[in-house]
């Protein structure tokens, strides 16, 4: 982690010495010497990546270095700060008085040569098997993944058969009454995976009309977990948020009554909540069941005092060895010279499941050669696993073996409530903002953070948590036991504060000037006190917990006058990346000066925002470095504006005319979201398939009204592999597909459309992977030659018609009468039931 804090001070000074601004040139030869001396210290965190933790001598230097970079970084973006304000003479007359810049690194220096000292010590006599002296290697690690979608195997899953048997039992019994049924046991025994192993069974998912999964934690918000349930049974809208947790609790009730629902509370620690709750989930005695996990025993006996919990067991060594086996070499076996020690390695796990599984990952992206293995073997065994204290250092071994690049991206994770589910695109927009993530040539920054991610899930260290259409990463999330650790380690290092609101700065709780605080949950009034350390805040709200939010403007002038250094924030922050607006727009006017902002990455806003009109030069780019538009108001046209976006990745945008603006210069965009009013400006028109971006991946439209003949425009685009056509995108009662259109599509997805008949074959899409059809009530039927398209993985159809659903049922049968049992059919309410529509 101290090796990330470096290399981003380096990249940064690096790019001071080739600035333009008379200021900073005036301090050149102060800004050339800091890097030349980082350099030295680079190398020597280099040699000891390993050693660091073998030797107190050399811990405590490497957290002298961190102290010093981190110090050094505050008095140089400081610097930087005043020249950027002392040029922009609005920006002055707008926060106040500005003084002249000065960099003063005397002390930055001293403290240098005091470590270089030691250090030079170190290499004259060779200790602790340090190398030589080589400046000039290369810093940065990083993945050779060349996919542009990164893909994630399935969750290995060993030991729960005849458990979760037993728990499916339970669940599917004759018992009308509403039941609940605890799963308890200690951090890591795999009650999680137990569950949802059972929650995902594909008799469980046609047994119930309703599933819903929440995650409850150790700090519960009664809110949090209303709509986390809701999630998982309709749509959520922007609106919801405004209700009260009564109205939200009335609105889960009746979703729930006259339905048999299996509802999961994850990792309840009090019954407390149990107790706020239970009214919210109607017992209608159609065999409804409720699922709690916990840690705590009596958690689940005070729910249900006649009934034992499950205990999952501690795996086997047969099974543990099987579980590590498998996690290693993904399906392959184990070479013989390694077998034995391998088997140790997984005895020494003691049957905890996360620890066998966090060790593989250990083992799976190292070399696998027996020295190595019977280094881990050791170090493993000097734990007892069956102590949550002390088998924590067993799931240590895989952070101090991290490449330096991954070590605060993991840690990164500590700032996140417990389970929360993080959606990649924010994780990764964080990670970049913060330096951690080093670009390559030929990567954009957004897809290294992507690489990066898919590291640590191979390492086990990071959980899937839900996918994307296209078998992308969609949210992700850590277990709470490695949080624990993440949260350990970033005290240790220096890297995380949380400050709450009921915190006070006192000389029992100091600010130390070593901490950067790159992530905080925080209160307004009870960070100023931190202002010269903090460099973005992550600020807790319910439900959506880091939202960084524009809609309480009165804020905006206290964070730019207060959190000089903030990378993440708003408006004219010269360091701003990442954006996300929050609440409506109509209540506040955006500057255009935000347009100008030259290293903004990310612009989110849950309103749609009017890019700049004026013809003034300033605005000849509204930024280069933009690959993020959510919420853009277009008409047709707007070319001149996206001509000034052109590293745009993903644009979600309305249309306001009935023509929509040619897109064929933005040669980077892979995924466009459209929407339009079509019922008050009539259909929208495309000119022709040349018109769109050339590497299109995804495509979503809204309200376009198009008629089913304009889809063979769609049908050309040559790249796309994702359509989702949702309410009244199309308008018709009749599709008509034909040869030689969708060549690559593999995700199909209709919802509220009025088509009544679609006439398709194999053919017509050769690629298709996945078709969902959501509320298409009107559709008599799917095309039956659907099912032979050769690379068909599932066909999900939820409240459509009885005869859809019959039509699904035949297909599914005529390809397992030819042998295709790999074809899933999943049909929501369950085909059969007394609800199911039509």
């Amino acid at each position: 982690m101290a090796d990330t804090a470096v290399d981003f001070l380096l990249e940064n000074l690096m790019q001071l010495l080739s600035c333009d601004i008379e200021s900073i040139l005036a301090e050149k030869d102060q800004i050339k010497s800091l890097y030349e001396e980082l350099r030295f210290l680079r190398q020597f965190l280099e040699h000891t990546e390993e050693k660091r933790y073998e030797h107190e001598k050399v811990k405590h230097l490497v957290a002298q270095i961190i102290d010093l970079s981190y110090k050094a970084e505050n008095e140089v973006d400081l610097f930087v700060f005043n020249a950027f304000k002392h040029k922009d003479r609005s920006l002055v007359a707008e926060i106040g008085h500005s003084f002249d810049p000065i960099l003063n690194l005397n002390n930055i220096m001293e403290g240098i040569k005091s470590i270089k000292i030691q250090l030079m010590e170190i290499y004259e006599k060779k200790m602790y098997d340090i190398g030589d002296l080589q400046i000039g290697k290369s810093f940065y690690g990083g993945s050779s993944r060349t996919n542009s979608t990164p893909t994630v195997e399935e969750e290995t899953v060993v030991g729960f058969d005849e458990e979760a048997m037993k728990i499916m039992e339970q669940l599917t019994g004759e018992q009308k009454q509403l039941e609940i049924i605890s799963i308890v046991g200690m951090g890591g025994l795999g009650k999680t995976t137990l569950t949802r192993k059972v929650y995902n069974d594909p008799f469980i998912v046609y047994h119930f009309h309703i599933r819903g999964w929440t995650c409850v934690s150790q700090v519960p918000q009664k809110r949090d977990i209303l709509l986390g349930i809701l999630s998982c049974v309709i749509h959520l809208k922007n609106e919801i948020h405004e209700k009260s947790d009564e109205m939200l609790c009335e609105m889960l009730k009746k979703c729930l009554m006259g339905r048999r629902y299996l509802i999961v509370l994850d990792d309840i620690w009090d019954i407390g909540v149990w107790n706020a709750l239970r009214r919210t989930f109607p017992n209608d005695k159609n065999g409804s069941r409720i699922i709690f996990t916990s840690r705590h025993k009596d958690v689940a006996l005070l729910a249900r005092p006649d009934k034992p919990p499950h205990c999952p067991h501690f795996l086997t060594q047969d099974e543990s060895w099987d579980l590590l086996q498998q996690k290693v070499f993904r399906g392959g076996s184990c070479p013989s010279e390694l077998m034995d020690i391998g088997k140790e390695i997984a005895i020494n796990c003691q049957g905890l499941p996360l620890a066998i599984v966090v060790v593989a990952g250990l083992l799976a992206k190292k070399e696998k050669t027996k020295s190595w293995w019977n280094q881990v073997a050791q170090s493993v065994s000097s734990y007892i696993v069956g102590d949550p204290e002390q088998y924590m250092e067993t799931l240590a071994l895989s952070y101090n073996h991290l490449p330096h690049h991954l070590k605060a991206c993991f840690l990164y994770f500590g700032a996140f409530p417990e389970d929360y589910k993080i959606p990649m695109w924010k994780l990764t927009s964080l990670w970049v903002a913060e330096g951690f993530i080093r670009q390559n040539e030929q990567k954009s920054l957004e897809e290294v953070a992507e690489d990066y991610l898919m590291d640590l899930i191979d390492r086990s260290l990071v959980i899937v948590s839900s996918k994307k259409s296209n078998g992308g990463i969609k949210t992700c999330c850590i277990h709470d036991v490695l949080r624990d650790l993440c949260l350990r380690k970033a005290r240790e290092e220096n890297f995380l504060r949380q400050i709450y609101w009921y915190e006070q700065v006192s000389s029992s709780n100091p600010i130390s000037n070593k901490q950067r605080l790159p992530g905080i949950q925080f209160d307004y009034d009870c960070l100023k006190p931190y202002a010269l350390q903090l460099r973005s805040f992550l600020p807790s709200s319910s439900f959506f917990p880091f939202s960084y939010c524009l809609s309480r403007p009165n804020h905006i002038s206290f964070v730019f006058q207060t959190f000089k250094l903030l990378r993440l924030s708003i408006s004219k922050l010269w360091n701003l990346e990442t954006l996300i607006i929050n609440g409506s727009l109509r209540r506040m006017k955006l500057p255009n000066d935000i347009w100008k902002m030259e290293k903004l990455r990310h612009l989110y806003s849950c309103g749609f925002i009017k890019p700049p009109r004026v013809p003034d030069e300033g605005y000849r780019f509204m930024s280069s470095n933009l690959r993020t538009i959510d919420g853009l108001e277009l008409s047709g046209e707007d070319e001149e504006v996206l001509v000034r976006i052109p590293n745009l990745r993903k644009l979600k945008c309305r249309s306001l005319s009935t023509w929509f603006p040619k897109m064929y210069f933005l040669v980077h965009l892979e995924t466009l979201n459209v929407s339009h009013r079509g019922f008050e400006l009539g259909p929208l028109r495309f000119h022709s398939p040349n018109m769109f971006p050339p590497n299109l991946r995804r495509l979503t439209l809204l309200g376009s009204r198009l008629p089913w003949m304009e889809m063979s425009t769609l049908g050309r685009l040559p790249n796309l592999e994702v359509l989702k056509l949702l309410y009244a995108a199309c308008e018709g009662p009749r599709w008509d597909t034909s040869d030689g259109e969708f060549v690559k599509l593999r995700v199909l997805k209709f919802e509220m459309l009025d088509i009544v008949q679609w006439n398709s074959s194999s053919n017509h899409f050769p690629n298709l992977e996945r078709l969902e059809l959501d509320k298409c009530v009107p559709l008599k039927e799917i095309p039956c030659g659907l099912g032979d398209i050769p690379t068909l993985e599932m066909i999900e159809l939820r409240w459509c018609s009885h005869s859809a659903a019959i039509s699904a049922r035949q297909i599914e049968g005529q390809q397992q009468s030819m042998g295709n049992d790999e074809l899933k059919i999943l049909i929501y309410p369950p085909f059969g039931e007394t609800n199911q529509i039509g």
